[in-house]
């Protein structure tokens, strides 16, 4: 169990520190183990109508669309935190879809959960009717775009989305018993404001298929809208379950009795961990360029670029740590093994296990096919837009305010020798001694503050790039080819990521003294 889903009527010893245990040990009267068996789909109901409600008030056209986006993920983030002890915060039918296919709930359970949302949505969505006069409700493609566009990042996010609750919540190693983590609902939060920042310029992404049928509702019974348009969005969701449940497969082989042969494997567990370094490359500069490309001709906010792409780092940080060490950036990768800090278990119980020679070739080059594939989706999605990708957009992207190449390349050097600092220190340590926990919680929001910190602070200095995959992305769209040779931010982050190594090693060197210690005993 993972969470407390009604997946069992009876509660194991194990599993007295979930919800339903909590709430059996206080009442162990027929009332209130009958009632134990509905609270979980209540919990599904309300959860949705209140996600649904706020997404829908977002959708005012006096509602300011920069922070609309924000409203719902921080309304998410509250209530999953409020009911993941009861249900496992599902809150999504593709989410409730994605844990069936996982193995992860019962056929009868994800039905129940899936009713309970749905009709949590249909409520949310007569109420916001009644209360709400909708000047203009629009879904779909903005003006120079077409629906394949907004199939496609549509999908691509509601993957995301279940693939980060999967190795979030669904997790054995993410949640070992009694120490479940504490981030889920950052992430699934931050799952929404990285899609939103994306979609900005291309559609209203939705990511949530009780919102999908939320939007229908409200549309249809306004007389402007369309049952088509609401179920493309919902059937784009479900896909995106299909594919994130595959893709929590493939990184975590080991956690599925089918593939236990495998799991032993050394070749297949390598595998895993660059499918997540991949993986997890792919939707931070899918992020960060499409989020930025997007307000390409019409502004220079950083807001967007900044909030999207922390957001993502941070969702697939906490969602793959424990699967690859959650580079996702060759410089990244250099400073780690660098530091000789590249163990991949932060379990205290457990030996240290590093990474074999040839990992950080392997990794780099998961990194960097990962910007590529980035870059070309980007181009897909953003094609026919209100976007320029010549010289005029190159400067755009990366602003010459009075600025030098000498002052571009210091900015990359310092702000990627403070990313890869933060996560050596971060990622590759074990958390402090605590009686409570030994779950490292904040490592993912320390990787993603660092990328919003360096976004705004030299976002119209250098780009704020920070990672040799996103300059391999940014050249191959096409961004960088007239502004920019390859040649010096490669040098300067990848000398950033030597100086954050040896700036670990100087102000962590008792670490170092442990280790030699440790290897004398043996």
């Amino acid at each position: 169990m993972y969470s407390a889903t009604p997946a069992a009527t009876a509660v194991e010893p194990d599993q007295e520190d979930s919800g339903m245990g909590v709430l059996q040990e206080a009442d162990r009267s027929v009332y209130a183990s009958r009632w134990e068996l509905v609270t979980p789909y209540l919990a599904e109901y309300i959860g949705t109508l209140v996600i649904t409600l706020t997404y829908l008030y977002n959708c005012d056209d006096r509602t300011n669309p920069y922070f609309s986006s924000s409203s719902t993920a921080f309304m998410v983030l509250g209530i999953v935190c409020a009911t993941k002890h009861i249900t496992g915060a599902n809150l999504n039918p593709s989410v409730s879809l994605a844990m069936l296919l996982a193995g992860r709930q019962k056929a009868a359970v994800a039905a129940g959960l899936i009713v309970s949302q749905v009709l949590g949505a249909a409520t949310a969505a007569f109420v916001s009717f009644r209360v709400m006069y909708f000047k203009e409700l629009h879904v779909g493609p903005e003006p120079g775009h077409n629906w394949f566009q907004v199939g496609l990042i549509e999908i691509l996010y509601a993957c995301m989305l279940c693939f980060v609750y999967l190795n979030c919540a669904a997790s054995r190693k993410n949640n070992p018993t009694g120490d479940q983590n504490g981030f889920v609902g950052l992430t699934y939060g931050f799952c929404y404001i990285a899609a939103s920042s994306a979609a900005s310029g291309i559609c209203d992404s939705v990511a949530n298929s009780a919102i999908s049928i939320g939007l229908t509702i409200v549309d249809t019974n306004s007389g402007r809208g369309s049952l088509g348009t609401g179920m493309a969005y919902l059937a784009y969701d479900l896909i995106g379950a299909f594919l994130g449940a595959g893709a929590f497969r493939v990184v975590r082989p080991d956690e599925f009795p089918s593939m236990s042969l495998s799991s032993q494997d050394k070749d297949s567990r390598e595998s895993a961990q660059l499918a997540a370094e991949f993986i997890g490359t792919f939707y931070i500069l899918l992020t960060q360029v499409a989020s930025k490309v997007n307000t390409m001709g019409h502004t220079n906010d950083l807001g967007k670029q900044a909030w999207g792409t922390g957001a993502a780092a941070t969702a697939m940080v906490c969602a793959l740590r424990g699967v690859s060490g959650a580079h996702f950036n060759p410089a990244v990768t250099l400073a780690v093994r660098s530091s000789s800090r590249s163990f991949l278990e932060d379990d205290a119980n457990k030996p240290k296990q590093y990474a074999s020679e040839h990992t950080g070739i392997f990794y780099s080059l998961a990194q960097v096919l990962g910007g590529v594939t980035a870059a070309l989706m980007t181009e897909i999605i953003t094609a026919g837009g209100d976007i320029d990708t010549d010289a005029k957009a190159a400067e755009k992207y990366l602003p010459v305010q009075a600025t030098t190449s000498r002052q571009k390349m210091l900015a990359e050097f310092f702000m990627t020798m403070f990313l890869c600092y933060v996560v050596i220190a971060t990622s590759t340590l074990l958390p402090v001694d605590s009686p409570l926990s030994k779950q490292n919680n904040m490592a993912g929001l320390a990787y993603g503050s660092c990328l919003i910190a360096a976004t705004l602070a030299v976002g119209n200095i250098s780009g704020a790039l920070v990672n040799p995959a996103a300059v391999v992305a940014l050249n191959f769209f096409g961004i960088l080819s007239d502004q920019a040779s390859l040649l010096p931010y490669f040098f300067y982050q990848l000398a950033g990521a030597i100086f954050a190594a040896a700036a670990f090693v100087l102000t962590h060197a008792r670490l170092y003294v442990n280790d030699a210690d440790d290897e004398e005993m043996k």
